[in-house]
């Protein structure tokens, strides 16, 4: 185990969710398109601002933890950190806080009447 790299898991997690994302795909249909919405706004408006445009593209995007979108101002100001230094203060802090669910008692009795399992 000295050769794990925790941050490395915190980034290939966020490169999973991406791909799981995009797997999923987006639906098409009438009440997505927002016909309404466009014609609402007519040909000079903006219906980016509209409340069904709000409500679809939050079910649609994948919400980064680990990418930092700032301008690049703001993120010298806020440190300057790569995504390395992103992922290695994730991977502390999910070590420090995170408490692994155990398993019910009855069934970890069961595995091990079926299996030898030896704790040393």
């Amino acid at each position: 185990m000295l050769g794990v790299a925790y941050e490395q898991y915190v980034i290939d997690d966020e490169i999973i969710g991406m791909a799981m994302r995009l797997l999923k795909w987006i639906q098409v249909n009438e009440e997505r398109l927002g016909f309404e919405a466009i014609q609402e706004a007519r040909p000079s408006g903006n219906f980016l601002s509209s409340m069904h445009t709000v409500k679809f593209m939050r079910q649609e995007y994948f919400n980064q933890t680990q990418g930092d979108r700032q301008i690049k101002e703001a993120w010298e100001e806020s440190g300057s950190l790569d995504g390395r230094e992103r992922a290695r203060r994730k991977a502390r802090e999910i070590l420090k806080t995170h408490t692994p669910k155990r398993i019910d008692p009855r069934v970890d009795q069961e595995i091990r009447k079926r299996f030898d399992i030896r704790v040393s």
